[in-house]
Parts: structure tokens; C-alpha cells; sequence
């Protein structure tokens, strides 16, 4: 028997201009410093330096870095060992744009290796928590758009206006393949799952320091980066399907990560295939996570590893509850055949890798 158990965290924290104090107002997070923004808590990290710690049982203290160096497959399960090694491959975190968060996107892999980046490239997703009535999103490229806009919008400062803008809610969720652009004006709170990478073009104008010239070259330099197709939407709607008394919807899936979200108000027991971890956030209510012999409280905004060799585990809500569940899938195995089992149609299950070349469920259906 393993001698790992549900593990919980301290998170890390960020303050950035676009953050305020959302996140401490919303969760019930202990030890949050009351001085200063907190624009980003990161609930499950394994970045060079800077490594989660863990806040339960046995192995409290240790990093995570250093349990998956002495765990390994017990920890991160035989697949993700198979196709990330050691290296951990996701981050998970909170973050509060109460303020504009500025426009953006992300290298994919090729490019990234193309540029001896010290990442991989970085696919993202954003699940809405809290918004305000008039919040909105810029994502993706309006149609028309080309290379040479997104270098006049980055020179000039304007990339903002060259995406498609739409209200955001709570529960709206959108899978931010590398390459697409994004910008929110602010006034949301987000759960934000993506490739451990801190990978990043950055769509803003530049400082008054460099040359035309170097200004020039930066903007070329982002726009190349920068994937542009017309008609695509990013935006996810969820699967939905019947889990008995428990409300359980797929949210969206790639490659890199699956998302899912349960509704609960009695225990629910999840099944678990050993061959990867999972990351449970709380969003709603609180829970106690219980597997292999050991049990974690798991209150409103915290997050919990389970590793892989744990088993099946039970969640039991102290009230109603919600639950994100992310992990790294096969998707044939965890999104694809479930979902057919419960009588999706393929045409449903592909929309939950959005609507764009992009999608990887395309690829299996």
C-alpha cells in the first residue's frame, strides 16, 4: 500500500497591478497577509524556485518537487511519468483581474523550443468564479485580422481591439490554446488551469526605452506567435451528464489538461484509473476528501492533490458543494468513452475542445 494520501498546499502568492483583494474576500483562505493585493494565488506549482509546500500529514514541509522526485509514478502515475517524465506538468491557480489584465498570448511547444525558451509553450484555461455585471473578454481575432495588424495594434498599443469581445459570467468557461490572444478589462475572478510554463508574448505596447527599431522587431517577434483563424470561439459549453443524485459536467479538454465540475450534497465516490493525479479545488461549500486510509479538509477555495496511487476517493460535503477536478487526460480513455457511454453524441464531446483547428478531440473523432 501507498504511503501517500490526498495532499494539501500553501499557496503561493502574487501581487500584480491587475489584482486587489477579491480572492481574500470570496474564499475562506487562512494566513493571507491583510496588507496589500493578492492578485493570484497558485494552489498546485512545481516552478524552479519557487515549488508548493505541503500543509498535511507525514509529509508536511516537503515540496512538491521533492515528492515527485521521491514518489514518482506513485505520485504522478505511470502515463504522466511516461510523457512528462518528473517534471510536473500543470499549474493551477486563482486569479483576481479586478483590473484590466493586458493583452497577451502564449508560444506554443515548436515555438518555444524554436527560441531556446526555458518552458514549453503554454496552453491555458479560464473558469469564470465571480464577475461583475458589465465584465467582459477579449479573446481570439475578429475575422480579417492579419500578421500585419497584430504588428500596427502591438507598435501602436492597440491589440485589445483587434479581438472579439464578449460578456462573461459565472460558470463560462474558455480554453486559450498557445497563440490566441486574450485581454479581460477586469472585473473577473477566475480559476486558471494551464502547462507549467511562464512562457509569455506580451501584446502591449512598448516602453519608451527602445528604438523604433527594436520596436519594430519585438512587434514582428509577437506576432508570429500570435495564431489567428477566423470564426473559431473559445468559449466551452459543458457536458453535462447524469452521475445519479450528483450534477458531474465535463467543462473542457486538450492534450495538455481536462477539466470537470461536480455538485454535491451527499458523498461521491471517484473513480480513479492509478495511471495519473488529479487536483480538486473547491469552489463552493467544503468537503472532506478521503483516500487510502487518510482524510483532508478541503474548505471554500483550496485545492488538494490526489496522488495517483491513492485509489478511489470519497468527497463529502459539509454542505452543498462544488468541485473542480483537473488532471492531465488520455483522451480517448477519460473524456472520449465515458462520455459516449453516457450517450453524448461525438459532435457534443468535440465542442468541449472549442470551436477552432485547434481543438485535439478533433483528432480521435
Amino acid at each position: 500500500m501507498s504511503e501517500l494520501y490526498p495532499l494539501r498546499f500553501k499557496e503561493i502568492l502574487r501581487a500584480y497591478p491587475f489584482g486587489n483583494r477579491w480572492i481574500v474576500r470570496t474564499f475562506h483562505k487562512e494566513g493571507l497577509p491583510a496588507d496589500h493585493p493578492i492578485s493570484e494565488t497558485w494552489e498546485v506549482c512545481d516552478r524552479p524556485g519557487e515549488s508548493s509546500l505541503i500543509l498535511n500529514g507525514p509529509l508536511k514541509g516537503l515540496s512538491l518537487a521533492e515528492v515527485s522526485r521521491q514518489f514518482k509514478e506513485e505520485l504522478l502515475g505511470n502515463e504522466i511519468v511516461r510523457r512528462c517524465r518528473l517534471r510536473f506538468p500543470l499549474l493551477v491557480k486563482f486569479l483576481d483581474a479586478s483590473h484590466e489584465l493586458g493583452e497577451q498570448a502564449h508560444q506554443d511547444d515548436g515555438l518555444a523550443k524554436r527560441r531556446n525558451l526555458p518552458d514549453t509553450g503554454k496552453t491555458e484555461a479560464w473558469y469564470m468564479i465571480r464577475t461583475t455585471p458589465d465584465a467582459t473578454a477579449e479573446i481570439g481575432n475578429k475575422d480579417g485580422v492579419t500578421g500585419k495588424d497584430v504588428v500596427a495594434a502591438v507598435l501602436a498599443g492597440t491589440a485589445a481591439s483587434l479581438m472579439n469581445t464578449r460578456p462573461i459570467s459565472e460558470k463560462d468557461a474558455f480554453l486559450l490554446y498557445a497563440g490566441v490572444m486574450h485581454h479581460t478589462y477586469g472585473g473577473a475572478l477566475f480559476y486558471e488551469i494551464m502547462q507549467n510554463s511562464d512562457v509569455v508574448i506580451d501584446l502591449r505596447k512598448a516602453d519608451g526605452t527602445m528604438t523604433d527599431t527594436e520596436a519594430r522587431k519585438r512587434a514582428e517577434e509577437a506576432a508570429e506567435g500570435v495564431y489567428l483563424e477566423e470564426g473559431a470561439d473559445y468559449r466551452i459549453e459543458p457536458v453535462v451528464i447524469s452521475d445519479g443524485e450528483h450534477r458531474h459536467a465535463y467543462l473542457l479538454a486538450c492534450e495538455y489538461f481536462a477539466l470537470e465540475r461536480i455538485d454535491i450534497h451527499t458523498p461521491y465516490r471517484l473513480t480513479r484509473d492509478g495511471d495519473r493525479f488529479h487536483i480538486l479545488t473547491q469552489i463552493a461549500g467544503a468537503s472532506e476528501i478521503a483516500a487510502n486510509g487518510a482524510a483532508v479538509a478541503l474548505p471554500l477555495g483550496t485545492s488538494c492533490l490526489l496522488p495517483a496511487a491513492v485509489g478511489d476517493a470519497v468527497i463529502t460535503p459539509k454542505e452543498d458543494a462544488s468541485v473542480l477536478i483537473a488532471y492531465v487526460p488520455d483522451l480517448l480513455k477519460n473524456v472520449i468513452h465515458p462520455l459516449r457511454n453516457a450517450g453524448v453524441p461525438d459532435r457534443t464531446i468535440e465542442k468541449l475542445g472549442g470551436t477552432t483547428r485547434l481543438n485535439h478531440l478533433s483528432r480521435y473523432l
